[in-house]
């Protein structure tokens, strides 16, 4: 591997391979994508459902062909597999291991953090019991089956009712299984309602307002106990438990290095329009930003980021420091990106990607002095993307030293 490239992307799923995209169709061709997996793609390629392609190829296809042909519009873009990137340093310097070459050091004249999300396990849930074989994520799951070609278990409960939880319920059909119950700690589901269908398609009944207390077995899974609002108690036998959603950013670079990050977004790096971190040599893009978009998401936002990465290269974006302003958020609003507003003349409008804490229903303010920029009601539901379109920061003005984003709840 070379010691320097004038752009370095860490992550080879949609938004980095997206963000190659971009950068050679402007004419970047020094460029290296680091992958710490054994192969590209991401999540998406080991996913057969048929939810990506649409917003890209106009037409429904599974993760594993999405990646395939986003792959194909950039075929000649150097993807570097089981590359583990071990720190982020000033200036676009990484330290960087390599199976066959041991750990290095290398540069960017920019490098691009995509680094996607991840679901969280069982212990951030606090389940208590032991820790019999058997309890996995819905990613762990399709690396089973799809890659592995394995059968964890024969009777699993499925934890949580995002779009990632029925898409479980479809790769367990898939293997000839069926789960005996999807669990969801909330009254309603955080997918869209008509998700249900799926679930009574496969004969599989949906326990909305309950929570796992423990799981029960000493060498793998024989049961859960479960407890729902009103306090009543439920043992459910099944022999695997997959935990699915709750997606958070794959931050862990970004929280240990010198980027500026946001902690209650569970250390996003704090990016302004652009995709431009604190340290002009990085952006970010993607799902480390505001999981979990889908594929299709990721991919368009990193065409964008990329086409941004090639106008830093040629010195043709504002200074990020001397130019923005932060964007503050009420405790009810989890993460809100970009974190930063890029001000001034000609500055075209932008969309912030917002979710929240908690369920609320009301008017989402975003205002800078007395200058309310964008005023609109909405249904927010934990878990879903809130896009607040065409704010525009060449209305802040000047002498503001913040933006603030802030709900009104309404009955």
């Amino acid at each position: 591997m070379k010691k320097h490239y004038q752009v370095i992307i860490i992550g080879a799923g949609p938004a980095g391979i997206a963000v190659a995209t971009s950068l050679k169709k402007a004419g970047v061709d020094d460029l290296v994508i680091l992958e710490r997996e054994n192969a590209f793609g991401g999540a998406p390629r080991h996913c057969l459902h048929p939810t990506f392609g649409l917003q890209t190829f106009w037409r429904p296809m599974t993760g594993r062909t999405f990646i395939k042909k986003i792959r194909a519009r950039a075929p000649d873009a150097a993807i570097a597999t089981s590359a583990t990137v071990v720190a982020l340093k000033a200036g676009g310097e990484l330290s960087v291991s390599l199976p066959e070459e041991g750990l290095l050091g290398i540069t960017g004249e920019r490098v691009v953090i995509a680094t996607g999300a991840r679901e969280t396990p069982r212990h951030p849930r606090l389940v208590g019991g032991l820790r019999p074989r058997g309890v996995m994520t819905a990613g762990a799951l399709q690396q089973f089956i799809y890659l592995g070609k394995r059968k964890p278990f024969s009777s699993p409960v499925v934890v949580g009712s995002e779009v990632v939880g029925f898409s479980a319920l479809w790769t367990l059909k898939n293997a000839g299984i069926k789960a005996v119950a999807m669990i969801e700690p909330e009254p309603r589901l955080i997918a869209p309602s008509a998700s249900s269908l799926c679930a009574a398609f496969l004969g599989v009944k949906i326990r909305r307002g309950t929570e796992i207390t423990r799981i029960g077995g000493l060498d793998r899974v024989e049961y859960i106990d479960t407890k729902d609002r009103a306090g009543n108690e439920h043992r459910i036998a099944c022999d695997g438990v997959i935990f699915t959603g709750r997606f958070v950013g794959e931050n862990t670079l970004v929280r240990e290095s010198h980027l500026a990050h946001d902690p209650a977004a569970g250390g996003a790096p704090v990016t302004d329009q652009f995709g431009r971190c604190s340290d002009p040599a990085y952006f970010a893009a993607g799902n480390m930003l505001h999981p979990a978009d889908m594929g299709d998401q990721c991919y368009q936002e990193g065409l964008v980021v990329g086409r941004h990465v090639a106008d830093s290269l040629r010195n043709r974006l504002p200074d990020y420091e001397k130019n923005g302003v932060p964007v503050n958020r009420d405790p009810a609003i989890r993460l809100v990106t970009p974190g930063r507003l890029i001000t001034g003349a000609g500055i075209r409008p932008v969309t912030l990607n917002m979710r929240v804490a908690r369920p609320v229903k009301g008017d989402v303010i975003v205002s800078a002095g007395d200058r309310i920029l964008y005023r609109k009601r909405h249904d927010c539901k934990i878990e879903r993307r809130i896009l607040l379109k065409n704010l525009p920061p060449s209305a802040i003005p000047a002498p503001a030293t913040a933006v603030e984003l802030k709900i009104i709840p309404v009955k």
